[in-house]
């Protein structure tokens, strides 16, 4: 039986490289019979800034956009967040999308893919590991951290030959990718 996995979008800024990356991962991913993967783009979902007035650990958010957040996260096996780094963390688009939900993260597994010039976005890695661990997440050991450079980019600051550009990441992503997979994070996140 097929499983259900998210790909997030973390960003929502202008010209930015997630959705691009998103056509390396979905390769990646395509090669296993066992995961079915539904692109999901923070940009598109729009949410507002989370504010409700109870926190959704006490109490499921109650507005219109967070019960239709909630059924779409809820609605899936686990997930793959890809995110870039901003000063160092996550873009807020991410955060605000995590900040709506408890209970929908909890115990699903999931993989953590960061993009950045520096280390590779290591630090957003971090930081969101922080963020899924206090929110129960079952997240991979293995994360993948796509190191960028000048080098790869077109005169649009776009990646020139993706294959190229990740080839040394191809290895590292299945083993993460393994973890998605396996019958135990999934059997935990039902009960």
């Amino acid at each position: 039986m097929s499983k259900k996995i998210q790909l997030i979008i973390g960003s929502t800024r202008e010209n930015r490289l997630g959705e691009s990356i998103v056509t390396w991962v979905r390769q990646q991913v395509d090669k296993s019979t066992d995961i079915s993967l539904e692109v999901v783009d923070l940009k598109q979902e729009n949410l507002p800034a989370f504010d409700a007035p109870v926190p959704p650990a006490y109490m499921p958010v109650a507005s219109e956009a967070g019960r239709a957040w909630a059924k779409k996260v809820g609605s899936a096996d686990g997930f793959i967040f890809l995110t870039p780094e901003y000063n160092r963390s996550i873009p807020s688009s991410l955060k605000n999308a995590l900040d709506y939900l408890v209970a929908e993260w909890k115990e699903k597994p999931a993989v953590i893919v960061s993009y950045g010039y520096i280390d590779g976005g290591k630090g957003a890695t971090d930081h969101l590991k922080d963020v899924l661990d206090w929110l129960k997440v079952d997240t991979a050991a293995t994360t993948i951290n796509l190191h960028l450079d000048q080098k790869m980019m077109d005169e649009n600051g776009r990646i020139q030959d993706m294959e190229k550009a990740f080839a040394q990441y191809k290895e590292q992503f299945n083993v993460a990718l393994a973890h998605l997979a396996e019958e135990k994070t999934l059997a935990a996140a039902k009960v």
